[in-house]
C-alpha cells in the first residue's frame, strides 16, 4: 500500500458537473486544470502495455498531435486516484462495475500506469476496482494501461 492511500475519501470529488466532453474523445476538468482522453491505452490499441510501452505512447500521441494537443502523459498517482468516485459506476473491460465517472467509456482497463517509478524498475499502479496503489514492474505488461491526461495551458482556450 501507498502512503497517500490515507486520505482517499477525502480527495475525492463528488461535483456531477465536474467533467466536460470537449470533442475528439477529450474529456475536461477545469477545476484542476487537466484534459484526459476518453478511452484509456487498452481502449485505443486493443492491447495491454508495461510501463514502458505505455510511455512510449503517450510520446507517440503527443507527436501526433492526438486531438490537437502534443503534450500527452501518464497521470500522477493523486490523479488517477482522484478519478476514483463511489458515487459513480462504469465497466471496466470484463464488465466489472468501478466507480468511475460515466463519462469516460466504459471497458477500460481496471489498472491504470501512474508516472511515479521507484528504484528505475517499479512503476505505481492504480486499481480502480478497490481504489487501491500497488508497485509493478515497469517492464510487465499484465494488463497494463493508462488514461492518458495533459495539462491545459493558457494558449488551449479552453477555461
Amino acid at each position: 500500500m501507498c502512503p497517500e492511500e490515507d486520505n482517499l475519501d477525502d480527495e475525492m470529488v463528488k461535483s456531477s458537473n465536474r467533467f466536460v466532453e470537449d470533442g475528439n474523445d477529450i474529456v475536461v476538468e477545469r477545476a484542476k486544470r487537466l484534459i484526459w482522453m476518453k478511452n484509456d491505452t487498452y481502449q485505443l490499441t486493443k492491447k495491454w502495455m508495461s510501463w514502458i510501452q505505455v510511455r512510449d505512447y503517450a510520446e507517440e500521441l503527443s507527436k501526433q498531435r492526438y486531438a490537437g494537443y502534443n503534450n500527452w502523459r501518464m497521470p500522477t498517482t493523486p490523479e488517477a486516484r482522484s478519478l476514483y468516485d463511489k458515487s459513480h459506476s462504469n465497466k471496466d473491460h470484463w464488465g466489472q462495475e468501478v466507480p468511475v465517472d460515466e463519462i469516460f467509456n466504459p471497458g477500460f482497463g481496471f489498472l491504470c500506469w501512474t508516472s511515479e517509478v521507484r528504484n528505475k524498475v517499479q512503476a505505481i499502479r492504480f486499481g480502480y476496482r478497490r481504489g487501491v496503489t500497488t508497485f509493478d514492474d515497469a517492464y510487465r505488461t499484465s494488463r497494463g494501461a493508462s488514461r492518458l491526461v495533459r495539462d491545459i495551458l493558457k494558449a488551449d482556450n479552453v477555461l
